[in-house]
């Protein structure tokens, strides 16, 4: 679970003959990762086989069919399984049948849209010339007369009239322009031209029509039919979409099936007389499929691992959702351990410390599970699943910090009725720990705690991430670059926590927290050696981070000088970047506290209008209730979800995590529709 799947790296070589065979058998067992091959002297790189070609036509054709239908296999449930003989004998003339019955409705309907374009077109060219009020035919076919119409963005007659008197020009105002129509000689007609595009001219096409609105109502008219008839016709499409998607469906992964098989060759080196392709397979499938291939006069030959082999990750079903979030940020190289795990278990458990809310948890679940129902695919599943999983972490939380959409106990004078809306109910539910919650976030010893919490499981965390990393490095190069590179910051690291924890004891926080005593109480500690017998009081965090800092620095120093010499040295101070992130996992404590107290105004404004001895608005303040929770629910959603990424992406796989490999894809694919 912690390391990918054991893969074997492979050969499979058998007769040139046999390779379509082969690739129908490598095809249905789904297992063997093909790696791109490298042409030799006697070995190149094979063709498609022969039917590839009417297979891809095909492939296109039902593939434009399925954009066009907008069918989404993953929201349709097959209610069979069609057998791959059975669409094979009838896949020529279904081919035919649905390029009649939708193909050609689809080039009709985009004949339609282009007839339709066109004449709003030239409705929008109409509609300025009407407004114009000059007939067609006096707009042009004159011998001696240049006659410009169109639009333009200012009157340039002022302009015009510096060339000649001898012109005429008519002009309406359109919108934010004037429609004009402008008459001159055509010895003027270059320059009148020049002058109306310095004006922002554009032409109108004049129409060969003797009555404008005639032909506009003609115009609307044949638009009308015309999208009466592509309606009847998306009516037609849609009662075939109906009836023949499962159909459509199941040829199209029929037709992909069998293209994966026949460029499988593309994959493949190739001789005279035989073919040779190499990959990797789950090293547990390894006997099962070297018995499959010898039962077909196909050669298997373990070969000895060569660069870096491709990573199957390998988790239970539900850890495996959170494979989504390891992915996005790198896929694990080969030998490194797969964090999803780890990210499994905190990821959940940090975004319900922040929201920790019954209400807006319950709220989380809900919708992940409804929209469950709506995105079927593969990576929404997981996803909402994620969104499943962190909603209940949120109510487990809310109940332990006693809130439901906001606190019903705040410091002050407030009575729980006064500031939430269901505050006696929280109350009367709480009365077996006397009417307050298990774990209050919001008062001051509750912050300390938790403030404190979160410092500890960030030193945890950080440290935990360093040994993983010591376990990679290790892996990958020894013992001494461990040492090195992840041991040192283990020690540093723990170094910087004792100062931590010496700080906290010095201004007495271990003593608060009833985990320690008082500081100022504790008796002054004799010093061995030289100084004994001087009585002083010693902070032993302190004490002990010292020496743990020092064997840091020599660790470091070894591990750096050679590398990057007297520079490296001075990357001494990357130390204190680890006290940085160690502190931010104060945000599980930052963000939350946020989210509680924009609950907190939101239910008093909203309580305060709705009471009735005060403003008493109550639709204002059921109003103010709904949109303010909404929005804090959004936000509940966003800032925890991200932050908790963060703390994992930055403040944890930085440790330990490289990522950079290459996730196993093995040849063939998982059947929806079609079955062997």
């Amino acid at each position: 679970m912690l390391k990918p799947e054991k893969m074997v790296k492979i050969s499979v070589v058998g007769s040139r003959e046999k390779i379509e065979e082969v690739a129908s058998l490598l095809h249905r067992m789904n297992l063997v990762h093909i790696e791109e091959p490298e042409e030799s002297e006697y070995f190149r790189i094979g063709e498609p086989l022969e039917s590839a070609s009417y297979v891809s036509r095909a492939l296109v054709q039902m593939r434009s069919f399925i954009s066009h239908l907008k069918l989404d296999p993953s929201k349709i449930v097959p209610k069979r399984k069609y057998k791959a003989s059975e669409i094979e004998a009838q896949l020529k003339q279904k081919l035919e049948e649905y390029q009649r019955l939708i193909g050609e409705k689809l080039e009709y309907l985009r004949s339609v849209d282009e007839k339709v374009s066109s004449l709003k077109e030239e409705l929008n060219n109409i509609e300025p010339l009407k407004q114009l009020g000059i007939p067609a035919r006096l707009l042009k076919r004159y011998k001696t007369l240049r006659v410009f119409v169109g639009m333009v963005k200012e009157n340039p007659e002022s302009k015009l009239s510096e060339i000649t008197s001898e012109f005429e020009m008519f002009a309406k105002e359109y919108g934010k322009e004037l429609v004009v129509a402008v008459f001159v000689k055509a010895e003027y007609g270059d320059e009148f031209l020049r002058i109306l595009q310095e004006s922002g001219f554009r032409e109108l096409p004049v129409p060969d029509v003797d009555d404008f609105d005639a032909r506009i109502a003609e115009i609307e008219k044949e638009i009308e039919s015309l999208q009466s008839k592509k309606e009847q016709i998306e009516k037609e499409i849609e009662e075939i979409k109906v009836k023949e998607a499962e159909t459509i469906l199941a040829i199209e992964e029929f037709l992909s099936i069998q293209m994966d098989k026949y460029e499988l060759p593309l994959k493949t080196l190739v001789s005279r007389y035989s073919f040779v392709l190499v990959g990797y397979i789950p090293a547990k499938s390894l006997d099962t499929f070297k018995a499959q291939m010898d039962s077909n006069g196909v050669a298997v030959e373990v070969l000895e691992e060569e660069g870096e082999p491709p990573t199957k990750l390998n988790n239970p079903v539900g850890v495996r959702n959170f494979e989504l979030l390891t992915t996005t940020f790198g896929v694990p190289k080969y030998k490194e351990i797969d964090p999803t795990l780890f990210i499994a278990i905190f990821f959940p458990i940090f975004f319900g410390m922040m929201l920790g809310d019954i209400g807006y948890g319950l709220l989380v679940t809900i919708l992940s599970l409804y929209l469950k129902r709506v995105f079927k695919t593969e990576g929404w599943q997981r996803m909402l699943n994620i969104g499943v999983y962190a909603g209940v972490m949120s109510i487990v939380f809310g109940v332990i910090y006693g809130e439901c959409f906001g606190p019903f106990v705040v410091p002050g004078e407030y009575e729980p009725y006064q500031i939430h809306f269901i505050g006696s109910q929280l109350e009367h539910f709480y009365e077996f720990h006397h009417g307050h919650p298990i774990f209050d976030r919001v008062e001051e010893m509750g912050v300390k705690i938790l403030l404190f919490a979160t410092i500890i499981i960030g030193i945890a965390k950080i440290l935990f991430g360093f040994a993983l990393g010591f376990y990679n490095v290790y892996v990958e190069h020894g013992l001494k670059d461990a040492i090195l590179e992840k041991l040192s910051w283990i020690i540093g690291v723990t170094g910087l926590a004792m100062i931590i924890f010496g700080f906290a004891y010095n201004v007495g926080v271990f003593y608060q927290l009833g985990l320690g005593p008082d500081p100022g109480d504790v008796p002054p500690l004799p010093l061995p050696g030289l100084m004994e017998g001087w009585q002083a009081g010693v902070n032993m965090f302190y004490v002990a981070s010292l020496p743990l800092l020092v064997i840091w620095f020599i660790l470091f120093v070894m591990g750096e000088v050679p590398k990057m010499g007297a520079m490296g040295v001075i990357l001494a101070v990357e130390l204190l970047t680890w006290f940085g992130q160690i502190m931010s996992y104060a945000r599980l404590l930052a963000i939350g506290l946020s989210s509680v107290y924009i609950a907190f105004v939101v239910n008093f404004i909203g309580m305060k209008i709705i009471d009735p001895v005060g403003i008493s608005i109550p639709i204002l303040g059921a109003l103010i209730l709904v949109v303010g929770h909404i929005g804090n629910l959004i936000l509940g959603i966003l800032d925890p979800g991200l932050q908790s990424l963060r703390l994992h992406y930055v403040e944890f796989f930085t440790k330990f995590f490289e990522g950079g490999g290459k996730l196993y894809e093995p040849f063939g694919r998982i059947k929806r529709f079609i079955e062997e």
